[in-house]
């Protein structure tokens, strides 16, 4: 057996054997989980919470047609199976494709109106090639959905790609679409009012508008200042509702009393409308 063959076969015995695990579990393996979120976090319950709120504030219906922008491994997806009926749609992608992968095989092939994209989207941090994100377009048509969410996507993004994917989002919800975000945010008070280490500390590498975990890699961790990101939201046709919440998911809250995740104070959500005539 030739070395390109016996990957792919090892690859398709490794599959079937985590694709047996995650009928039973509903989750993915170990692996790919600890990739995209730190292992200590709940894949269910963060998931379903993340669900409970988008219906309780954001407008969620079951016949809602959602995107999950940066889906990973399906922690909304998998909750949402069972909140969005037949008359609902879902649509997710992410810049890794093995996490495409798996949702592909564990919850497109049982659930016909949910469908994973690739984003051919280059990062520093695990795919190297592609476009680069101040320059994606988004794969659907104008007007498409009634809810879009990013759960942390916007914390690995730079000025420019963050823009260009609040303009895209713009785009693809209807009129009077609801947008809801993730962003780590700061302002002059933070430092006083935000405990644990310090923002200078947390993202040492400043940048004017945003500030940085990692030089080398920056879409590793990045965190906005609200100066800046309020207005990129209008600018974009978006309509912020006030307040601006604590994020639930990625909450100091969750993190076990061992683990340090000072990042997370700064973490928040946003909701925003689309214009109601496009």
């Amino acid at each position: 057996m030739t070395t390109p063959a016996w990957k792919a076969r090892a690859k398709s015995v490794r599959n079937k054997a985590e694709d047996a695990i995650s009928r039973v579990t509903h989750m993915p393996p170990r692996r790919i989980r600890g990739d995209i979120s730190p292992l200590w976090l709940d894949y269910h319950k963060t998931g379903q919470d993340q669900v409970d709120f988008l219906r309780e504030l954001c407008g969620l219906q079951h016949d809602s047609h959602v995107l999950d922008i940066g889906c990973g491994v399906g922690r909304l997806a998998v909750p949402l199976t069972t909140a969005l009926s037949k008359r609902g749609r879902y649509d997710g992608f992410d810049v890794m494709p093995y996490m495409i992968d798996w949702c592909d095989r564990n919850i497109a092939a049982y659930h016909e109106n949910f469908r994973f994209t690739h984003a051919d989207v280059q990062t520093t941090i695990g795919h190297d090639s592609g476009i680069d994100a101040a320059d994606y377009v988004f794969p659907y048509e104008d007007n498409t959905f009634d809810l879009a969410y990013a759960g942390s996507l916007f914390t690995h993004l730079t000025t420019d790609g963050a823009t260009n994917y609040l303009n895209q989002v713009t785009r693809v919800l209807k009129p009077g679409g609801v947008f809801v975000a993730t962003w780590n945010m700061f302002n002059s008070d933070t430092e006083a009012l935000v405990p644990g280490r310090s923002l200078r500390q947390v993202w040492p590498y400043e940048h004017g508008e945003y500030r940085l975990k990692d030089e080398v890699h920056p879409e590793s961790n990045v965190a906005f200042d609200e100066v800046w990101l309020r207005p990129q939201y209008a600018k974009a046709g978006l309509r912020i509702l006030e307040p601006v919440r604590p994020d639930a998911t990625y909450s100091p809250l969750r993190v076990p009393k061992m683990v340090q995740a000072a990042n997370l104070w700064y973490a928040v959500t946003i909701i925003a409308t689309a214009p109601a005539h496009s």
